[in-house]
């Protein structure tokens, strides 16, 4: 049978790579590649070749697009490792073995559910997740009602931006385990992020509060309560509170007396908002109240939907103090003459997403930027970025924010902040203040799928990764932005 096209270029290039042309075999493999660029040979090859040659960063590009071209063959993974070693991750390099360990396992045992679940679970913990929803989809044929494996598909699918898909297997997760509260919070999360946001709020009230809290009180339903206290406490991190309270006001309409307990770092930018009657910091003892209620719980308790939070007027509902804001005025009038922007490129240290953070270097050309005054409002870490030779250099902030009080203050005298996903970012967001959000390609459930708006912040405009890690070209779209701004 005589060999077509794609078959003479892989030959040739292999023969010249054997004869060490790296130049001319390199050639070959790109000109197969440009007329097929899923050939998994070709991309193996290729991969290999760039590894052997030093320029293992872009052979990682090629070496992962033959593994997801040929999801069970362990060898595109193996090499996957040499090139993380060479690339100094030592953790991506084991993670890489260990899947190709385990391809080899389950092709020896081609039946073993259990295999395949743990193939799909180190692809998972890889990012290889069009791998992971493989290796799952395999072990549910084996065996169909397998509630676990159901959910971890539906997480790889949601991070493979399968909205509608992700949304039923997280289904069949909870059908076939409806006592699990993880396998409904994953629903949710799948719900909210296809946009679902009645029936996903619903689902949410199974997640696990965060911190742990037990009250004798009974949770509040949203109808009126004439008369009597209610207790809205914050849960789950800064951010969550910032987004979801803005719907306290609404809370006090329907009844007598709203008190909240928060963190102290919230509490004076909740303090004034209408209908808080008091806040009481974490740590603190209660008053006496008769209802009680987190604060992210309150979507759920008065029935938003996509229609109902579209219609939303999205005007402020979190300002700055003034006597703050005048003194952090003062700190950056010396730049009036110039686009004031912030700048944050990582959350807490001790978050659990690191994929949210960008290496600060990246951030460098954008001190190229003419006619911009950037303001790191990091706060640990804030004096990392170098400035590219001939850019200007960064005034850093970070040590002297106390609290959100000082950071709203800053955000009312910038023109500008630039951060990923953080309580910085929601900040702005409920502030009106304009702010470019970055995020990852799998982000949280919060900001939808597709377009560079939400509805939850008018002001906020959202940088996507187009590929998963690739924050290079995200920092390029924002500098092009920028400086047509500026």
């Amino acid at each position: 049978m005589p060999m077509d096209y794609s078959d003479l270029l892989l030959a040739q290039a292999i023969e010249n790579e054997k004869a060490g042309d790296w130049t001319g075999a390199e050639l070959f493999y790109r000109g197969l590649l440009k007329e097929n660029p899923t050939h998994p040979e070709a991309n193996l090859h290729l991969g290999r070749l760039l590894v052997r040659r030093g320029s293992a960063e872009e052979g990682t590009v090629f070496l992962e697009r033959a593994a997801d071209a040929a999801p069970s063959s362990p060898e595109p993974h193996m090499h996957l490792g040499s090139a993380y070693q060479a690339l100094g991750q030592p953790d991506r390099a084991m993670l890489a073995l260990v899947i190709a360990t385990n391809l080899q396992g389950v092709m020896i045992h081609p039946d073993d559910v259990q295999a395949w679940f743990q193939l799909g679970v180190t692809f998972s913990q890889a990012d290889r997740h069009q791998a992971a929803a493989a290796a799952f989809r395999h072990a549910l044929v084996l065996q169909p009602a397998f509630a676990e494996i159901h959910n971890n598909l539906g997480i790889s699918l949601q991070n493979l931006q399968l909205a509608a898909e992700a949304v039923q297997a997280h289904r069949r997760a909870v059908a076939a385990a409806p006592h699990v509260a993880g396998h409904h919070a994953n629903h949710a999360h799948a719900l909210l992020a296809a946009g679902h946001l009645a029936e996903g709020f619903a689902e949410w009230e199974w997640r696990p509060l965060s911190p742990p809290r037990s009250f004798s009180q009974p949770r509040w339903d949203g109808k009126p309560f004439e008369g009597r206290t209610l207790l809205a406490h914050a849960e789950q991190g800064y951010g969550d509170v910032i987004q979801f309270c803005r719907y306290l006001p609404e809370a006090a309409r329907r009844g007598g007396r709203l008190i909240v307990e928060c963190r102290a770092p919230l509490a004076g930018l909740i303090k004034r908002m209408p209908g808080v009657a008091d806040v009481i910091e974490w740590g603190s003892p209660l008053p006496d109240f008769d209802f009680e209620i987190p604060i992210p719980s309150l979507p759920f308790a008065f029935g938003v939907d996509s229609d109902v939070l579209a219609a939303a007027p999205g005007d402020p509902y979190l300002h700055a103090v003034p006597d703050r804001e005048a003194r952090w005025r003062k700190a950056l009038s010396r730049d009036d003459d110039k686009l004031k922007v912030g700048l944050i490129w990582a959350g807490n240290a001790a978050g659990l997403d690191p994929k949210r953070a960008i290496p600060p270097n990246l951030l460098s050309g954008l001190t190229l930027v003419p006619g911009v005054a950037l303001y790191s409002l990091q706060r640990e870490g804030g004096d990392t970025i170098r400035r590219t030779d001939g850019g200007q250099s960064v005034t850093d902030l970070g040590g002297g924010i106390a609290d959100f009080d000082d950071l709203a203050a800053i955000l009312t005298g910038l023109d500008l902040l630039i951060s990923v996903d953080t309580a910085a970012a929601h900040l702005a967001g409920a502030m009106g203040r304009p702010v470019w959000t970055l995020l990852h390609a799998s982000p949280d459930w919060r900001w939808l799928p597709g377009p560079d708006r939400t509805a939850w912040y008018p002001s906020m405009r959202l940088y996507r990764q187009n590929r998963p890690g690739d924050w290079r070209e995200v920092i390029t779209r924002v500098a092009d932005d920028l400086n047509s701004q500026a």
